[in-house]
């Protein structure tokens, strides 16, 4: 009798399981889980401004003729605008001034502008902002000018000076 009492309870859970199971079966549960992503913001360099020459002149002769031009082309996030600052290693000057220099130490002054050659001289503490940009894949050109403010009343020779570009964004 005792056999037959458990065997009946075994058969009442083991039955009583598969009823839970297929009763889980029938009804399924939903769950959900998040999705993110940080895009951050970033702006490069698409093409460096390429080296200025500016034309031979006589010495004694060099005015605001003597001009040339390059552009810093760039390629932000959407919605950036870049703020670019100029500055001479010649004077370290934040005004958008410099000065080529000769071996023998000679300087022939310069500035730097954005708009035209006779623009107001362009450096880090007058900067110079980009538009909007549309997306990234769209650059944007700012052309660099740089003019010689002095008559250029050196001994001729090589004169030559490097420009730094910082770019905030």
């Amino acid at each position: 009798m005792q056999f037959k009492k458990s065997l009946m309870t075994a058969t009442l859970i083991t039955i009583g399981g598969f009823t839970a199971l297929s009763a889980n079966a029938e009804s399924p549960t939903s769950s959900s889980f998040g999705v993110s992503m940080e895009v951050e913001s970033i702006c490069t360099v698409d093409a460096a401004p390429t080296d200025i020459i500016l034309a031979a002149t006589e010495a004694g002769t060099a005015t605001t003729d003597v001009t040339a031009e390059t552009a810093l082309i760039l390629n932000c996030s959407k919605g950036s605008v870049a703020t670019i600052g100029l500055t001479p290693a010649s004077t370290t000057s934040l005004d958008g001034t410099g000065n080529l220099k000769s071996e023998a130490g000679e300087l022939v002054a310069y500035k730097l502008t954005s708009v035209s050659a006779l623009g107001d001289a362009w450096g880090t503490t007058t900067p110079v902002k980009t538009a909007e940009f549309e997306n990234y894949a769209t650059a944007i050109s700012t052309p660099i000018f740089l003019t010689v403010t002095d008559a250029a009343d050196v001994t001729p020779g090589s004169y030559t000076d490097t420009i730094n570009i910082s770019v905030a964004y």
